[in-house]
């Protein structure tokens, strides 16, 4: 489990450290602080440097470029780089702790040997290297187009490996980041198997009548994703009590399917790390309670550490609220504000979140 990370020349971070981190971490601060950009780079940490986690996330903030004469999507790299340039040997990092290794993201300037021993050797542009600490010999480059594209498809050599090699194991941890659209019904599929093989079927439920009492068992219409159809939002329906037939998820609001993709993924990143980012989006304040009691009981038991964020101050009270009510977990929680335009976060245990609640205080 991270207790702490370093961070450098990262988008809006030059430098920047993160101490006191706890099992279920939860990051605030006003818009454009960097809360979801240290998700996403803890994500990557975290995932061993794979370079898939970055086409994930400039995947989700639109940081695309398109390639000619044949149209390909290739992730924009400038933008990972704080200061939105970059230049040969820039650098962007993430050391941690606990087993996790350092991974180190740098542009590389290419040369070419030169035909004549009297002739220096030719420049034929950048490329992006990532290196993972302890893994010399295998670490992946790939190269920059004049305007700063990199294609990131990977082949089975990389994708995962950094992980495994981290662990030692072909299984590495678990890693899963749940945005504020929460998560497309054929990741939850491939999550659901995972969750049918360790037999949390009943959690998920559980988890989800916190919302809905009636609710009584949730299924996946499998003969969708069989015959080709890949529903976004569909092919999940629930039984209900006292009703015939079962209803579509997406007939229940969002917060059903929010509520969902946080149990699914808490039970498919056990002895791994869960990132969710807006936590509390579609959640009425009156559950907040009851969601940080599914978070944080549900992390304690299967070893996940949880990474969110919020904006909200109901979402923030809930968190103390259920301190409060089980003061055995403060010591499980921290509260970190982040500002990009200071050095360091600043952080809360859950018993000083506990008091400035009280006192209303806002850590925001």
């Amino acid at each position: 489990m991270l207790s702490k990370v370093d961070i450098t020349g990262y988008r809006g971070f030059r430098h920047y450290q993160m101490k006191g981190l706890s099992r279920v971490n939860l990051l605030v601060g006003r818009n454009n602080s960097g809360k979801t950009a240290l998700l996403e780079g803890l994500h990557f940490l975290t995932s061993g440097g794979d370079p898939s986690v970055l086409g994930e996330i400039a995947e989700r903030r639109g940081e695309i470029a398109f390639s000619r004469p044949e149209p390909t999507v290739q992730v924009d790299i400038t933008h990972f780089f704080h200061g939105h340039t970059i230049i040969p040997d820039a650098v962007f990092s993430f050391v941690g702790d606990n087993g996790y290794l350092p991974v180190h993201v740098k542009t590389i300037l290419e040369k070419a040997a030169a035909s004549g021993a009297d002739r220096p050797n030719r420049i034929t542009g950048l490329s992006l290297q990532i290196a993972v600490s302890g893994n010399k010999g295998d670490e992946p480059r790939y190269r920059i187009s004049r305007d700063g594209a990199v294609d990131l498809e990977l082949g089975p050599r990389y994708r995962g490996s950094a992980t495994r090699r981290k662990r030692g194991t072909g299984n590495g941890p678990q890693v899963r980041f749940v945005g504020t659209d929460s998560v497309n019904t054929i990741e939850l599929a491939e999550m659901w198997d995972e969750v049918t093989i360790t037999g949390q079927e009943i959690d998920i439920s559980g988890a989800m009548r916190i919302l809905e009492p009636k609710l009584e068992s949730l299924h996946f219409l499998t003969g969708l994703l069989t015959s080709g159809y890949f529903p976004a939002r569909g092919g999940i329906v629930v039984g209900m009590k006292g009703q015939e037939g079962r209803v579509p998820l997406g007939s229940m609001g969002d917060g059903m399917r929010r509520m969902m993709a946080l149990a699914t993924s808490l039970a498919f990143t056990r002895d791994g790390c869960l990132f969710v980012d807006e936590i509390d989006t579609g959640l009425h304040y009156s559950v907040m309670a009851d969601m940080w009691k599914l978070i944080i009981e549900k992390a304690v038991s299967s070893n996940t550490q949880v990474f969110a964020t919020t904006h909200s101050w109901d979402c923030i009270a809930g968190l103390s609220q259920f301190c409060q009510q089980v003061p055995e977990h403060k010591a499980t929680v921290a509260v970190h504000k982040i500002d990009s335009e200071i050095p360091n976060s600043i952080e809360f245990t859950g018993e000083s979140l506990v008091r400035m609640v009280k006192g209303d205080i806002d850590p925001r």
